[in-house]
């Protein structure tokens, strides 16, 4: 039996995630491009989460790489055995350094505390719009930077965080990643999603209707961030070291440019743009090394990659701002039918818009 209506589109995007774990796969089979499928999957999630905030209430977040230092180190710190601990951060709090709970709850630690930031930084963020919102996102990722830079004793401040185990592998990154775009769109298609397109598209008439125009951006922030901050785990649980500046301008122009390119509103737009972005930038970085091209070398400047990423944002936003995918979800069924419900409420945009149908 088809899907029809949110469901579908919630299945959609579940088969698009499985779909590319699919083709994941058979590159994963490829020996020297294993690290490159598991930084596509982090990439993915990454995108999933920024775009359950953008998308839902659009605001451009700048800051939102903050909560994947908080889960990269949270999760890292939890995940480290408890002798590495005694060795290499000896001055840490007893209660952190007695602490040592594996991969699977380190992963879940890393996003319930990038959660527990967003909910203490979401309500006075939140009540800014427009530039001053994303300014706002941007002075969240300095400070959460800077906080981790001086925090010596948990986080050996501005040198690199390393001992934490090499935990990272295929299906962990994917199960996560499936995890992930199942929660954005079940998140998208609720009550709480469709409160927070209503503000976004309408805020005045939203509020008059007893919407919180506030706790409908934070929940989408809280909701974000915990996928940002699983990802951020994944991430220091492949690399294994890492420093503050990991977390920071580079890879928020990364994350943005991933969201935007393939479709800011659509999560099936998203994991499309993770996997263009990464397989563009990985084309890019090999370049930039040297490499025999019919008996010709191309060897690129350094930094090529970032420049080309800056200028495909910049060409995205100028001639495709809506990305590649727009609304657009992948849909399993029909379109949705429309209900008619007498309950007070601001006027909302279709349940889900431009389908691209497909029929098993």
């Amino acid at each position: 039996m088809n899907a029809a209506g949110p469901s579908g589109a919630v299945a959609g995007a579940v088969l698009t995630s499985l779909l590319l774990t699919v083709a994941a796969a058979v590159v994963w089979s490829v020996p020297s491009m294993s690290v490159i499928v598991l930084l596509f999957g982090i990439n993915a999630i990454l995108a999933i989460g920024y775009q359950a905030f953008a998308g839902s209430t659009g605001i451009v977040s700048f800051g939102h790489v903050s909560f994947m230092a908080v889960g990269a180190y949270a999760g890292g710190i939890a995940a480290m055995p408890v002798a590495d601990k005694a060795v290499f951060l000896p001055d840490m709090p007893s209660l952190l350094a007695s602490w040592d709970v594996g991969t699977p709850l380190s992963l879940l630690i890393g996003g319930l505390v990038a959660a527990a930031l967003a909910t203490i930084a979401g309500p006075a963020l939140m009540r800014l719009t427009g530039a001053a919102a994303s300014i706002a996102t941007l002075g969240l990722l300095v400070i959460v930077n800077n906080v981790i830079a001086q925090a010596t004793p948990i986080t050996r401040g501005p040198q690199a965080f390393f001992g934490v185990p090499k935990t990272t592998t295929f299906a962990g990154v994917f199960v996560c990643l499936a995890v992930s775009v199942a929660l954005s769109s079940l998140y998208k298609w609720s009550k709480q999603g469709r409160s927070a397109r209503a503000v976004r598209d309408q805020p005045i008439a939203a509020a008059a209707a007893g919407i919180s125009v506030v706790r409908a951006r934070t929940i989408a922030f809280v909701v974000s961030a915990f996928i940002t901050g699983l990802a951020g785990a994944l991430y220091a649980e492949l690399l294994t070291a890492f420093s503050p500046g990991s977390f920071y301008l580079a890879q928020t122009v990364l994350v943005v440019t991933m969201a935007i390119i393939g479709g800011i509103s659509s999560v099936t737009g998203a994991l499309c743009g993770a996997a263009l972005i990464t397989a563009l930038n990985e084309v890019l970085r090999r370049l930039e090394g040297g490499v025999s091209v019919f008996g010709a070398t191309v060897d690129l400047p350094a930094g090529v990659s970032s420049a080309v990423m800056g200028a495909a944002l910049i060409a995205a936003l100028r001639w495709r701002p809506e990305g590649l995918l727009g609304h657009r979800e992948l849909m399993l069924g029909g379109p949705e039918r429309r209900h008619h419900s007498s309950a007070a409420g601001p006027p909302e945009e279709p349940q889900v818009r431009d389908q691209v149908p497909i029929h098993p």
